[in-house]
């Protein structure tokens, strides 16, 4: 039989692996334009020796729901950072943006001291990522989070 510690670590195992499956899914789940979000901000992470940030469920559904509301207002204002967030986190950061496509409003994070500062951050260890249009203008949302 096994001792109570054994079975809790067993417990454990079982949750982490159903958590990488879940990761697997969902990042799979992301559309393409959502895809060419993580993309984008994650050739700009590799490119400066930093780890690429697998997608997190919480902020992938937090930054997904605040693009398209940005888009629907046709307003462009950050979000109340620890709204919609049930991991325990350490630490959050946001970048919002629009402009004609996905590479230029990337462009313009990396271009603009304080959004770059986000998307260089080491401490990060998971993303979302947001996007939706409205007529012409594409918004995206990245939401970094530190989980602990």
């Amino acid at each position: 039989m096994a001792s109570p510690v054994h079975h809790r670590t067993g417990r454990r195992a079982s949750t982490a692996a159903l958590v990488i499956v879940v990761a697997a899914l969902l990042s799979a789940c992301l559309g393409p334009a959502q895809s060419q979000v993580q993309r984008e901000l994650n050739a700009d992470r590799t490119a400066h020796k930093l780890r690429a940030l697998p997608i997190n469920y919480d902020a992938q559904a937090k930054a997904q729901a605040w693009a398209e509301k940005l888009a629907r207002e046709r307003k462009l204002y950050h979000s109340r950072l620890t709204d919609n967030i049930h991991v325990k986190w350490c630490s959050l950061g946001e970048n919002i943006g629009y402009g004609p496509s996905v590479a230029s409003i990337e462009d313009a994070y990396m271009n603009s001291p304080a959004h770059r500062a986000n998307i260089l951050a080491s401490k990060w260890n998971g993303v979302g990522v947001g996007y939706a249009k409205n007529g012409n203008r594409v918004y995206t949302v990245h939401v970094f989070i530190k989980t602990c």
